[in-house]
């Protein structure tokens, strides 16, 4: 062989060795991260409702003086209520909190008239007084109360036409027709 050859084969054997050199040099600098995991999310509910079942009506010297019913999913409560001087309608009903966490309550806001409203327009000749947990509620409110998942809270509606002392007390020779109702807005409290 002559000197170029030879000078050929040694290059080419270097060049080997030089790229085997570098592809081991380059695998021993080189990483793997991985990342490998896993996640469970855990079931939730969000659900405030009427509690058709707790409903309670009340009547002093009459009968069958209202009707309460839970409908809509248990969204809404309607009455209604026809009272005669000398009479009182009333009825509970509960809120629960079925989700699987706290609903604070924002606000209550009346549809109609207000306990105050009515108390302004017709004194002592109409009574209407409406409690949220035992706390009456005169005007449109925002209590800071929340209820727990599970937990409830009682909502009392009062109606009384009380026997007037004088003729000056009655209310009129037209019947009277009030919308009475009120909406709660409620917001969970995620922590």
């Amino acid at each position: 062989m002559n000197k170029e050859g030879r000078f050929q084969n040694v290059l080419i054997i270097l060049l080997a060795v030089a790229v085997v050199g570098m592809s081991i040099g380059f695998a021993a600098l080189q990483s793997q991260l991985t990342i490998n995991g896993n996640a469970t999310f855990k079931a939730a509910k969000w659900e405030v409702i009427w509690d058709n079942g707790s409903v309670h009506e009340d009547e002093v010297n009459g009968t069958n003086l209202g009707t309460v019913t839970v409908n809509n999913n248990n969204l809404n409560v309607d009455y209604t209520v026809t009272l005669k001087p000398n009479t009182a309608y009333s009825f509970t009903v509960d809120i629960v909190n079925n989700g699987t966490f706290p609903a604070k309550l924002t606000g209550i806001t009346f549809n109609g008239k207000s306990p105050a409203q009515m108390s302004t327009q017709y004194g002592t000749k109409i009574g209407y007084t409406f409690k949220y947990d035992g706390h009456a509620v005169t005007t449109n409110e925002t209590p800071n109360t929340t209820i727990d998942p599970n937990g409830r809270k009682t909502v009392e509606v009062s109606l009384t036409y009380p026997l007037p002392g004088e003729v000056s007390e009655l209310l009129g020779d037209e019947d009277v027709h009030e919308t009475l109702g009120a909406q709660f807005n409620f917001v969970p409290v995620v922590e």
